[in-house]
């Protein structure tokens, strides 16, 4: 059950159908951002806002200030829309056939009947098609993501080798690491001058910090990530192979509580905070080959979503109204 509860949630909150703007067209209903030759409502803003707002107080989470969390929320939606529009020019579709078979998974996973998993979604508060809505538009952004980036990404035998001779993985192949993260964004092909605001930015950010600031509070005012930004920058636990690199060896000389940065990658800045490290569960004395291999494609992966949405966003037409936006 806590898995349909989890999906629905997620889907709800990052994966916004036009349903919703319709269910509440009127006053509400009016244009918040233009993006190429989409929009976006103030009527989806504060649905999606709603939403946020209730799974975190269901988790006991707390959020920044209204205009921040307006903005993080916004750039989940314009990000959304850059997807599906690249998605519909590249001709990348889901099928009813394909939504049913995933709703088949969730129940089955979940031990449950299709007709009992669409009555919980109903208590929930969601209709069935407003539900298939949301997963057509989430497996669809995974099969773009899939073909437009996965696809293009290797990791060749050597890598995995180099890796795993390496000290830093040697030494520390038995433990795991909870980040936090702050990323202060650059464009995919930033100007000089653009590295150099970014940088003094995250300069700022790292001084308030020192004097004492709230990690997880500068995150979700200041962090450029729009899917960790919200909570704290919070990255989870990870091991070695799963840690951008460009981090890991700030990470394993951290102690608990300990900030670093700026780091440069190709996205920006970044600000990480060791929350804590602790030993693997289950240590292995011939670390397997396939599992590093598949945590550097997953780290690989994020990174490249990362400046691949970036890039949809420098080459799109994105003009919001902020004036309009409400709570």
């Amino acid at each position: 059950m806590k898995k349909i509860v989890i999906s629905y949630i997620c889907l709800s909150v990052f994966f916004f159908s036009h349903c919703f703007a319709k269910a509440t067209q009127g006053t509400l209903d009016q244009i918040i951002a233009i993006v190429n030759d989409d929009v976006v409502t103030t009527s989806e803003l504060n649905h999606a806002l709603s939403l946020i707002k209730m799974q975190f107080a269901q988790q006991h989470m707390g959020l920044p200030p209204d205009d921040v969390l307006h903005k993080q929320i916004l750039d989940q939606l314009i990000n959304k829309r850059l997807q599906l529009q690249t998605a519909k020019q590249v001709g990348v579709d889901i099928s009813d056939a394909d939504i049913d078979r995933a709703v088949q998974n969730i129940a089955s996973q979940n031990h449950m009947t299709v007709k009992e998993v669409y009555q919980r979604i109903n208590h929930d508060g969601m209709s069935t098609a407003d539900y298939r809505n949301e997963m057509h538009d989430q497996m669809l952004l995974q099969k773009l993501q899939q073909q437009e980036v996965i696809n293009r990404i290797t990791i060749t035998p050597d890598e995995v080798n180099n890796f795993m001779r390496s000290k830093i993985w040697q030494n520390n192949n038995a433990k795991e690491y909870h980040l936090e993260d702050i990323l202060i964004p650059t464009s995919d092909t930033p100007s000089s001058d653009e590295i150099s605001t970014a940088k003094r930015r995250a300069q700022m950010v790292m001084t308030k910090l020192r004097q004492g600031a709230n990690f997880r509070a500068i995150a979700q005012s200041e962090s450029g990530d729009d899917v960790r930004a919200l909570k704290g920058g919070d990255l989870g636990w990870r091991k070695l192979p799963e840690i951008p690199s460009a981090f890991a060896e700030h990470v394993v000389q951290l102690q608990p509580k300990e900030i670093a940065g700026p780091i440069q990658t190709s996205n920006g800045f970044h600000i990480i905070r060791l929350v804590d490290a602790r030993a693997t569960q289950s240590k292995q004395a011939a670390p397997d080959k396939k599992q590093v291999e598949n945590l550097l494609l997953q780290r690989k992966f994020e990174e490249a979503v990362q400046n691949w949405v970036s890039k949809l966003r420098s080459q799109a037409f994105i003009n919001t109204h902020t004036d309009t936006m409400t709570s």
